[in-house]
């Protein structure tokens, strides 16, 4: 709550989005890009508010009994009030600069940063999913009128023009090397954390069976869940992350995605009864906890081989906040106990 209401409170008075925020005093911040205009900030703004208006789940598939239920709503509904016109505005922005409106998908000479910061990339799967769920949830909290026909029309085609049938994964983005080698990227999964995708639907499991055979062949979880990608490099990464950690956002293990994606087996063994995907998810979920008495905490990410990264330059958070995902995780499985 409270760093929403810092954000808005800078963002009321220069009403653009950035990826960052920085503090420069009791009463002063400015604003800056890591690299380009920001693909998520938004989304992130509109997710925090409707789920502490009780709009929107924290999490889109049921991890378990409900423990807590924090009675934020009051707080919340003085923050949208306060702010609607710098939301609106933030929205508007986002909308004109990045989204193609004949084509209905991201305009593809627009790059973009998000979670998936440090690599150059052009009309990318994440970003398009961002843009949908961003969209829903200005529909969700008033912002603009709703419209469920736009979004029916938006998700079908994004599934039309990044799903490759042949290869079973979701292209990671339109780039003319992007779509001549058909790069693939772990970020793909948010669609279960958005609700873009539910694998309780028939009609929508087969993208994440098919994915997941997809990993499973190209070892993109092997030690364990999950490599951004298969492949070593960062050809497509900015200067200083390509000569200094090249690897980051390449082949690099990612603990955030890691628990999406075993989140993801779970359900699918939720709704198929099918034994291989519990007995997967179990082998991640034993490699994590091991991982974690060995490392001292929940690391951001590990290199290729499963140990804590580190280079020259670069060494990955000891302990973070995605450790919640661990949480979930485990909530999920003890349901299916």
């Amino acid at each position: 709550m409270q760093t929403l209401a810092y954000g808005l409170g800078v963002f009321e008075k220069r009403p653009i989005p950035v990826t960052t925020i920085v503090t420069t005093g009791k009463y002063r911040a400015t604003c800056m890009n890591y690299w380009r205009y920001p693909s998520d900030t938004v989304y992130g703004l509109l997710f925090a508010l409707a789920t502490l208006l009780g709009k929107q789940d924290a999490a889109p598939s049921d991890y378990g009994p409900a423990k807590q239920r924090p009675d934020t709503a009051p707080a919340a509904q003085l923050l949208l009030n306060e702010y609607r016109d710098t939301l609106l505005q933030l929205y508007k922005d986002y909308r004109e600069t990045a989204f193609d409106e004949d084509a209905m998908f991201l305009k593809r000479d627009v790059a973009l940063c998000g979670a998936k910061d440090i690599t150059l990339r052009y009309g990318a799967f994440y970003d398009n999913v961002v843009f949908w769920k961003t969209t829903q949830l200005a529909m969700t909290l008033g912002l603009i009128d709703t419209d469920p026909a736009f979004l029916r029309r938006l998700k079908r085609t994004i599934l039309k023009t990044y799903w490759l049938e042949d290869k079973g994964y979701f292209l990671e983005e339109l780039s003319e090397v992007g779509i001549r080698e058909a790069h693939y990227s772990s970020d793909w999964l948010l669609v279960l954390i958005t609700g873009f995708l539910d694998p309780a639907k028939p009609s929508e499991r087969v993208y994440f069976t098919q994915s997941v055979d997809y990993i499973q062949r190209a070892g993109v979880d092997k030690p364990f869940a999950i490599k951004y990608q298969a492949e070593a490099g960062g050809r497509r990464q900015f200067f200083l992350a390509r000569i200094g950690f090249a690897s980051y956002q390449r082949d690099a293990i990612w603990s955030f995605w890691g628990m999406e994606y075993i989140k993801a087996l779970l359900l699918l063994y939720k709704h198929t009864s099918e034994p291989t995907y519990l007995k997967t998810a179990d082998k991640h979920i034993k490699a994590y906890e091991q991982a974690m008495l060995r490392d001292g905490g929940f690391p951001e990410l590990y290199d290729t081989n499963g140990k804590f990264f580190e280079t020259p330059l670069v060494r990955s958070i000891r302990q973070t906040g995605w450790v919640i995902g661990y949480e979930q995780v485990k909530a999920m499985r003890e349901v299916l106990a």
